[in-house]
């Protein structure tokens, strides 16, 4: 029994490495290599890139392993230790089984899918390659499919890394019998875990309990922020739909702002001929008397030289002035003069203003 213990133990320390499959497409593997490191429990990771040969086959040396660095880089960041392999094969997937098979891989980490694929309800294998390496690999293999960085499913190699087995009978020293690439045991085996002494079924269970759990975490998380980005673009379309109804009502103001601005423009050019139109047709101002500020009926001139309405002037003399209305100075008389050339002229100007009003 001690023999078998320590017989697992070693096995445990051949599976820390854990082998990770990457393509020429950086951000698909980059998910995977990042879910490896976070998920798989590893401390050593070993980067594998395997390209079919082509002429150019320098060229093609260079970029993968100038993409093997970019990987290498990530570990580092994440204090992960890791190193590169890079495998010539015309077959991807015949590559990655001959590198299981030559070094005894015992973990896997590679893509389930293109991460165009991906979905919430996405379960089963859809890449031929992942396919392929699902049925081909050896059962010994523990085997993570993920695809933009979640975990899709898995293929349980025959041994456990976190359970050691312990024979509870007498009778435990029955061999293992390798069914769909995990390991059956006897009913009455019993395994440690965290302590516990519990059956090997329950153990199983609690493995298979604690992945899904994680498979769950992982799809509700996803689901949390894609509810949230899509509050956000529903808070931002209503925000926008605010902005343009402020908007529209902004430039309906403004529309009737520059309309009322053309009618005041109008009205005012109106006013403004109305105003010329009136200057144009009031009487001359030489046919205004200089005292009452009226067109003269009866205009006649003083010794100043100036024309008067004949009754207001008089007045004005009769008042005791010999004063000049408009010069304040003394006239040498007081002898007033029709001036019937002024008068012919007003009352014309009088007839062509009464038929202009008519």
């Amino acid at each position: 029994m001690g023999e078998s213990v320590e017989t697992s133990k070693r096995d445990m320390v051949m599976d820390e490495k854990i082998y990770i499959a990457v393509t020429g497409r950086d951000l698909e593997s980059k998910s995977s290599l990042v879910w490896a490191i976070q998920n798989s429990g590893g401390k050593e990771f070993c980067i594998v890139y395997v390209h079919q040969p082509i002429q150019k086959l320098r060229k093609e040396k260079e970029r993968a392993h100038k993409s093997l660095d970019k990987y290498l880089n990530i570990c580092r960041q994440m204090q992960a230790s890791a190193e590169k392999i890079c495998i010539e094969m015309d077959s991807v997937e015949e590559g990655i089984l001959q590198l299981i098979s030559n070094r005894g891989v015992k973990k896997l980490v590679m893509g389930a899918a293109a991460d165009r694929h991906y979905s919430m309800r996405m379960r089963d294998l859809q890449s031929k390659k992942a396919i392929y390496i699902h049925r081909k690999a050896p059962a010994t293999c523990h085997i993570w499919f993920t695809c933009k960085g979640y975990l899709i499913c898995s293929r349980e190699g025959r041994r456990r890394d976190n359970l050691y087995l312990e024979c509870a009978s007498s009778n435990s020293s029955s061999q293992s019998e390798i069914t769909n690439g995990t390991e059956s045991v006897p009913s009455s085996s019993m395994v440690k875990v965290d302590g516990e002494l519990i059956q090997v079924d329950d153990a199983i269970n609690r493995v298979h309990a604690k992945q899904s759990e994680n498979v769950y975490i992982n799809e509700l998380t996803h689901r949390k922020e894609t509810e949230k980005s899509l509050s956000k673009n529903k808070e931002l379309e209503k925000m926008i739909r605010k902005l343009q109804y402020k908007y529209s009502l902004s430039v309906e103001a403004l529309r009737r702002l520059r309309q009322e601005r053309e009618e005041l423009k109008i009205e005012l050019r109106e006013a403004s001929k109305l105003k010329s139109n009136r200057k144009n047709h009031g009487p001359p101002q030489y046919f205004l008397c200089p005292i009452t500020q009226d067109v003269m009926e009866d205009p006649h001139v003083a010794a100043d030289g100036f024309t008067y309405e004949g009754e207001a002037i008089s007045s004005w003399f009769e008042r005791g002035h010999e004063t000049s209305p408009m010069t304040n100075k003394r006239l040498p008389h007081t002898c007033l003069v029709p001036n019937l050339a002024l008068r012919s002229a007003i009352q014309e100007w009088l007839q062509a203003s009464k038929l202009m009003k008519d």
